[in-house]
Parts: structure tokens; C-alpha cells; sequence
């Protein structure tokens, strides 16, 4: 085999194989945990945070075993536990000539939310074949059915999260992750209270390529 033929060989096996390390992925993942009070970001404490998600990645940019990957997600459902619970009622005057709407607490429970993230970074670094550590973060929004941690702040929040994870292959079209993100979220001051929800998320998750 000539020079030229060597080369152009070449060319195509590394175009071939850079094309194939930037094909989509698509995974699904849930977890939750504890919720936490921090000095920088307030909180609330003892509540619980449960995730699941459907996720897209894929890889931008490859230097030997270390790699790049833009990813985004969709969460379809998530709980958050004991948020405080509010009832209305109308209160009347003796000659019912005179209303006033009154809401109090009554009780806690579950709030039911969905949300995006459309906008997360993941770097790779690659151990062996099959087993490769990485960090990521990404930012969306969730939507809640009620106000969330509390009464006066909002159903609607903005989320942050960041953290790190393993990943390990059980064949050459599937991987597994466990993992682990520290959640934040805030109604960015737009309501009358602006308390935050910050959560460790521990993960579990699987995907296809």
C-alpha cells in the first residue's frame, strides 16, 4: 500500500470514528435525597427531593481520554415532600353585606412537579474501556402544582445543579451511571418570599447509544 493510500485510509478511519463518538445518547435516570440548609444559599430542612428524568448528551469535543459532552433534560416527574399546605375559605360579615378571603395552613404534604433543563455540560475522563468518571451541571426551571418550600414563595422556580458520577458499560450500545448533584432552587426574588430548596440528589441511571 502506497504513501497516499495509507493516508487517506487514515483520514477516513479517524473521520469515521470522530463522527461515531459524537452520535446522540439518550438515558433515563431518578433519584432523590435531603433536602439542606446552607449559609450562602438558605433552604429549608428535613423535606425530601425525588427526580426522574429523560436525557440527551453528546460529545463536542474529544483530547485523548478526556472529553466534552453537552446534555439537556426533561423531568417529568418530580416530588417534593412535606411543603406546607394553604386553605381558603370566605368569611362573612353578621348582615352578609361584607367578604373577606382568608387562607391558612392546614397540615403538609407532597407537592407534584415537571420541568426542562435545556442548557448542561459534562466532562468525561475515560479509566479503562468500560469505566469513566465525570462532573457535570446543568440549568433549567420546575414547575410546581403549589407555591414551593413555602406558602409565599412561588409555584415556578429556576434550578441549578452540579455534581460528579461514574459511568460504567455492560455492552457496546448501553452504559450505567450512578451519580450524585446538589440541587438548588429559587424563585430568583420574584415573589414575596425567596426561601430556597437545596437538595442532595443521588442518582441512578442508564444509556442508550
Amino acid at each position: 500500500m502506497s504513501i497516499g493510500y495509507a493516508g487517506i485510509l487514515a483520514v477516513v478511519v479517524s473521520s469515521a470514528a470522530a463522527a461515531q463518538s459524537r452520535t446522540w445518547e439518550i438515558g433515563v435516570a431518578a433519584g432523590g435525597g435531603p433536602s439542606i440548609v446552607t449559609a450562602s444559599l438558605g433552604g429549608v430542612s428535613d423535606r425530601q427531593l425525588l427526580v426522574t428524568s429523560v436525557f440527551v448528551s453528546r460529545p463536542f469535543l474529544r483530547w485523548g481520554r478526556l472529553s466534552a459532552s453537552y446534555f439537556g433534560e426533561v423531568m417529568p416527574v418530580v416530588v417534593a415532600t412535606k411543603v406546607p399546605e394553604l386553605v381558603g375559605s370566605w368569611f362573612y360579615n353578621r348582615t352578609h353585606t361584607d367578604s373577606t378571603f382568608y387562607a391558612f395552613p392546614f397540615g403538609d404534604g407532597p407537592d407534584l412537579g415537571a420541568g426542562i433543563a435545556p442548557v448542561g455540560l459534562r466532562l468525561g475522563l475515560q479509566l479503562s474501556p468500560r469505566l469513566s468518571v465525570f462532573a457535570e451541571g446543568n440549568g433549567g426551571g420546575l414547575a410546581f402544582a403549589r407555591a414551593m418550600p413555602e406558602p409565599a414563595a412561588r409555584s415556578l422556580n429556576f434550578l441549578g445543579s452540579a455534581g460528579a458520577g461514574l459511568r460504567f458499560g455492560s455492552g457496546d450500545r448501553r452504559s450505567f451511571i450512578i451519580g450524585y448533584r446538589f440541587t438548588h432552587l429559587s424563585n430568583a426574588n420574584t415573589a414575596a418570599e425567596n426561601p430556597g430548596f437545596n437538595a442532595h440528589v443521588f442518582y441512578l441511571g442508564i444509556t442508550f447509544h
